[in-house]
């Protein structure tokens, strides 16, 4: 199999000659839900008075984009809008998009909040999703994928941790199938 990168503004775009569309299949279910990533977990709210309910603001914290386990805390007082970058990550906490609004806080509000984060899969959780995969199956001898990461993974992260679990998959498939004797 011959497969080409390109990097663009929106994510990567993969071809890949000499697959098959069970192949393509199997890749984008396996980049979309089956690849560990990072998310916050555990959200503890001391203090909130923002517009958003807690369960609101601790959904949106879940799907800030990061690397790595550990703890994250937030102090913010209005008139504000909280970022990502607002967050304060220890060290082994790093996050990957920086620019992302998390709540408005007008006068007299505030946040006040710590979290931690935890390893999934998008099986478990919209919030560990790796990936939006989508691809165009040309022919039958050329597929085309679009990669756009939406976890702390970088596009070619899960493209090469898709076809590593396929990997395995296939090999595991391939020994069970093995021990039966027709």
């Amino acid at each position: 199999m011959d497969i080409k990168t390109k990097e663009g503004k929106m994510g990567l775009s993969v071809e890949m000659k000499g697959a098959s569309l069970s192949f393509a299949n199997a890749m984008r279910r396996i980049m979309m839900s089956e690849i560990p990533t990072d998310a916050i977990e555990e959200v503890e709210i001391k203090e909130n008075n923002s517009a958003l309910q807690d369960e609101i603001l601790a959904h949106r914290l879940g799907l800030i984009p990061l690397k790595g386990i550990g703890k994250l805390t937030l102090k913010a007082e209005g008139p504000t809008t909280v970022k990502s970058s607002d967050l304060i990550a220890d060290s082994g906490v790093k996050i990957t998009n920086k620019g992302l609004p998390i709540v408005e806080l007008l006068a007299n509000q505030k946040i006040n909040l710590s979290t931690k984060t935890k390893t999934g899969t998008g099986k478990e959780h919209i919030k560990w999703k790796g990936a939006i995969v989508s691809y165009d199956y040309k022919n039958e001898d050329k597929i085309n994928f679009e990669i756009e990461s939406c976890s702390g993974l970088t596009n070619k992260e899960i493209l090469k941790k898709g076809l590593e679990i396929l990997k395995d998959k296939a090999g595991n498939f391939s020994s069970e199938v093995s021990k039966y004797k027709i």
